[in-house]
């Protein structure tokens, strides 16, 4: 059974949502949404004590379904079978407090769910969360390869980029700064890329035998110095971002994109934005021949800016992107390395951690020749 203690302020603490090592059961899910999607999902809960003992034999009607393919959280997806209804719920990975923002998250994603660009969140639970299903049809590997959605995503963006209300929002989530005047948005890429490179080294005991000596974790931080130093002179602006816009993150509907999962989402230089969509192409394996070429690259920055845009626009845009290319690959190499410590997903972060690190000092070396 679900202990009441665990439902407890639902929707208004939002702070003091935690995330733990959690592995609900079928029935646990299903007593779940019972008592805190009931009305999402159209089940008539009159007569039922929600604080109290819920058999989830007595919903039997509610199927459960795991999603895989993510690599931070687990996702079920919830149907009402006798309505169609459905909700997703989330259960966030383990110790993912510790590199992932949640207050932060929480704030963008009601930001955006409030102008129509991101999906509702209908509760939160001690280590997880209720949202709402979206209908449509992940990209498949084959499309988004082939560039078929390139101009539908380059345009939402550039609308997420350039969203209303991000003045407002810089100050929710930066509550010191002050209100009067002009506000200046500082970038949270940086600060993430030391957080996680200061985890590796708090582990470094665990990290040393799956490295085995194939790069230095030591010397990587003076590569990294050197790397924002170059990519402070691209003078990007910072905009409100995705932070991982993979495919598994796009969703296409009639024709429509829409972006999922904003846990990475904050204010950061929009270079990075979309040189970490382009690195995506590049695969699980880092493949540098994946990579979209250059006219590949300019075309989605055209549509990004307008497909009316002058040349000299894509060329700066272009030329500003750059420098950011090859820091996704040393970014989610250093969060690859924190998941072989943390998570408790069933995939080879190990593998995946070495081939994106070396991937970024290979690439870096050749920039340097």
């Amino acid at each position: 059974m679900i202990r009441t203690s665990d439902v407890v302020d639902i929707i208004t603490n939002i702070d003091g949502v935690r995330d733990v090592e959690v592995h609900l059961t079928h029935d646990e899910i299903v007593i779940y949404c019972v008592r805190l999607a009931n009305v999402q999902l159209g089940i008539d809960v009159s007569g039922l004590d929600l604080k109290g003992e819920l058999k989830a034999s007595d919903f039997d009607y509610l199927v459960v379904d795991e999603i895989i393919g993510g690599l931070t959280n687990l996702l079920h997806k919830v149907t009402n079978t006798r309505n169609g209804n459905h909700v997703a719920v989330r259960i966030f990975g383990h110790k993912t407090d510790e590199f992932i923002d949640r207050s932060r998250e929480r704030i963008i994603q009601n930001h955006l769910c409030l102008q129509g660009f991101a999906k509702h969140v209908y509760a939160h639970f001690e280590g997880g969360q209720i949202e709402e299903w979206l209908p449509g049809e992940a990209v498949s590997d084959a499309d988004f390869h082939s560039y078929k959605y390139s101009h539908l995503i380059a345009r939402q963006l550039h609308r997420l980029h350039t969203l209303p209300g991000q003045r407002e929002l810089y100050l929710q989530l930066h509550p010191h700064v002050s209100a009067d005047g002009e506000v200046k948005f500082e970038s949270a890429l940086w600060p993430s890329v030391w957080k996680f490179y200061d985890l590796c080294m708090a582990n470094i005991g665990q990290l040393e035998p799956i490295i085995s000596g194939k790069f230095s974790l030591t010397e990587l931080k003076e590569h990294i110095k050197r790397m924002q130093t170059y990519c402070d002179s691209a003078r990007s602006p910072v905009v409100l971002c995705h932070g991982d816009l993979s495919k598994g993150n796009i969703v296409i509907e009639s024709e429509n994109v829409i972006f999922l999962d904003y846990e990475y989402s904050c204010f950061m230089e929009r270079g990075f934005d979309i040189a970490n969509h382009f690195s995506e192409f590049a695969a699980y394996d880092s493949d540098s021949k994946m990579m979209p070429s250059e006219d590949v690259q300019r075309d989605f920055i055209r549509f990004y800016l307008g497909e009316a845009s002058a040349d000299e626009q894509i060329d700066a845009l272009f030329k500003e992107i750059q420098p950011f290319l090859i820091i996704p690959n040393m970014y989610w190499g250093l969060w690859a390395l924190l998941q072989c410590v943390y998570s408790s997903i069933h995939t080879d972060f190990a593998h995946y951690s070495i081939n994106r690190i070396e991937r970024f000092l290979t690439d870096l070396e050749a920039a340097s020749a």
